[in-house]
């Protein structure tokens, strides 16, 4: 930027004081309109300045904290940061004309790896901290000054009243001028900086309103910053609210700079809260589309306003108020009332004397002139009368049409919501019989093994094996022992009686024995049999009782 020696020690070079009194007496030449809203007029959640000041009399604080991490991907450093940001406005003077200091307080813990090593950096100080001016130059919804410019038409009709009109487009102007002030070595702005540097920014409204969509508000910062130093800043800041209701509004904001000491892409989502018409709280995510470094914020904040406001000095286009619209169904049915004769009678006599009629006579005339005047406005009072009653009946109209949707609405839903209930009810049914169930199926289970059935079923097979092997071993002894029976009782024919007598005895008690193992092992193998017999039977008793059970429990449901 090319620096001008003439100009920089005119303008720049002034003291803060100076200019501020210059600046005022320039603004004093100017027709004052009114900036006061019935509600707080806040700049918060975003960063961005609206067009519109607080309004003559009025004290304005706006503050909130933000915590956040950022890496920077070059430096290999992760950064915890907190910032505290605040606002004081305060209209002076005039309407159009604010006074506002604009600060943040920025408190940071850096992590850097350094090789094997990591390093920690603190780091605090004021981020900025800037004293201004702002002054409202245009303003599109100022009242009209000619009574015979307001469009009746617009107000009697709701469709006229609310289409859109190309004028809308037409922005509110203002501009501020500040100075920056930072501190010695302080380690968020470039060394190189002045204490002291100026601040210009041009800012521009747009308020919009639509009977179904809400109130929208778009507004554009186009800042010029520390244009005197060697690092001049240039930025930008598209900010756009969006009122749900009359407590809560939503708004989206883009923030772009660029500088030499640094750039950004910034982008802001959030909400506020309105508690009451002098107080609001609010919060907001922020984050970038770089890594470095890479940030990610949230906020979270509130504005309070201390009003010392005496006196409305316009009325402001119907369904604007400073970008957002009264609800009608708070006003006072008595001071509706009252508003509309007012503006009955000034229909009239407008409409009287656009026909060149004179609104009065003397008492020299004759009474012809005055019984044709009278009976033109009572046609006028009748006619008017009819077109409000058909306005109010269009009303009264939506106003069924859309309660008659809503409760279908809510029938359909609470349909719905059954169904869906029921739905539940049934899965929930199901998974609970199916445990029932397996719960059964453990049961019996737990009830074998208790018994112990199993084992001693096995425990009787390898009996039975066991024996089946002796069986096997034994009968090639006896054929062994039998041949040699036969030929010891050839050789020994002649043997002694008793001699043979003895042995028959043994091979009787062998033969005993061996009847007697046969018997044991029919024995269990009969056991055996009973205890399967028995098993299989409460098998079977059991299952019967489940199936019953189940067949009870689907004629209950």
């Amino acid at each position: 930027m090319i620096k001008s020696a003439i100009f920089e020690p005119n303008l720049f070079n002034m003291s803060p004081k100076s200019m501020l009194l210059l600046i005022s007496l320039f603004l004093l030449g100017f027709t004052a309109t009114a900036q006061y809203t019935e509600k707080i007029n806040t700049n918060r959640p975003g960063v961005s300045q609206g067009a519109f000041s607080v309004g003559n009399n009025v004290l304005q604080v706006e503050g909130g904290f933000g915590f956040g991490k950022e890496k920077h991907k070059l430096f290999d450093t992760k950064t915890n940061t907190f910032n505290f940001d605040y606002t004081i406005r305060y209209g002076l003077l005039i309407e159009q004309l604010e006074i506002n200091l604009n600060g943040s307080f920025r408190s940071e813990g850096i992590k850097q790896t350094v090789g094997a090593n990591e390093e920690k950096i603190r780091r605090t100080d004021f981020e900025f901290n800037t004293i201004g001016v702002k002054y409202l130059i245009y303003d599109p919804y100022k009242k009209p000054k000619d009574k015979d410019s307001i469009n009746y038409d617009e107000l009697k009709s709701w469709k006229e009243r609310y289409r859109f009109k190309w004028k809308n487009l037409i922005p509110a102007v203002s501009a501020y001028v500040g100075m920056n002030y930072v501190n010695a070595d302080n380690p968020f702005t470039f060394p190189t900086d002045q204490t002291i540097s100026p601040k210009l920014i041009v800012m521009t409204q747009n308020n919009w309103w639509t009977s179904n969509a809400g109130s929208w508000v778009l507004v554009t910062n186009f800042i010029v910053d520390k244009i005197t130093t060697d690092n001049p800043a240039y930025g930008w800041i598209i900010t756009s609210t969006h009122t749900l209701n009359n407590k809560w509004a939503v708004f989206g904001e883009y923030q772009g700079q660029k500088s030499d000491f640094y750039s950004d892409n910034i982008v802001r989502l959030g909400g506020a809260y309105l508690l009451n018409n002098d107080l609001q709280i609010d919060a907001n995510i922020a984050t970038n589309f770089k890594d470095t470094p890479s940030i990610f914020r949230v906020s979270v904040g509130a504005s309070y306003r201390f009003d010392w406001h005496k006196k409305d000095e316009i009325i402001e286009k119907p369904g604007f108020e400073s970008g957002i619209k009264k609800n009608e169904e708070e006003l006072n049915e008595k001071e509706n009332d009252s508003l509309r004769i007012n503006q009955e009678f000034e229909e009239i006599e407008n409409d009287s004397l656009k026909l060149e009629k004179t609104p009065f006579v003397n008492e020299f005339e004759d009474g012809s002139h005055r019984d044709a005047m009278e009976q033109d406005l009572d046609e006028r009072r009748t006619e008017q009368r009819l077109e409000r009653e058909r306005i109010e009946k269009e009303k009264q109209d939506k106003k069924d049409d859309k309660k008659f949707q809503k409760e279908e609405r809510r029938r359909l839903k609470r349909e719905a919501k059954e169904a869906k209930q029921a739905e539940k009810a049934r899965i929930k049914a199901e998974k609970e019989k199916q445990k029932m169930i397996e719960d059964i199926d453990a049961e019996l289970d737990k009830m074998e093994q208790d018994e112990g059935l199993d084992d001693e079923l096995k425990q009787i097979d390898d009996e039975l094996k066991k024996l089946e092997e002796m069986e096997k071993d034994l009968e090639p002894e006896k054929a062994e022992e039998k041949k040699k029976t036969e030929e010891k009782k050839k050789a020994d024919e002649e043997e002694d009686v008793d001699a043979a007598y003895e042995k028959l005895q043994k091979e009787q008690a062998k033969a005993k024995k061996e009847e007697e193992k046969r018997k044991k092992n029919e024995e269990k193998k009969r056991l055996k049999e009973e205890k399967k017999k028995k098993k299989e039977e409460e098998k079977r008793k059991k299952a019967e009782e489940k199936k019953k059970k189940e067949e009870d429990d689907n004629d209950n449901g």
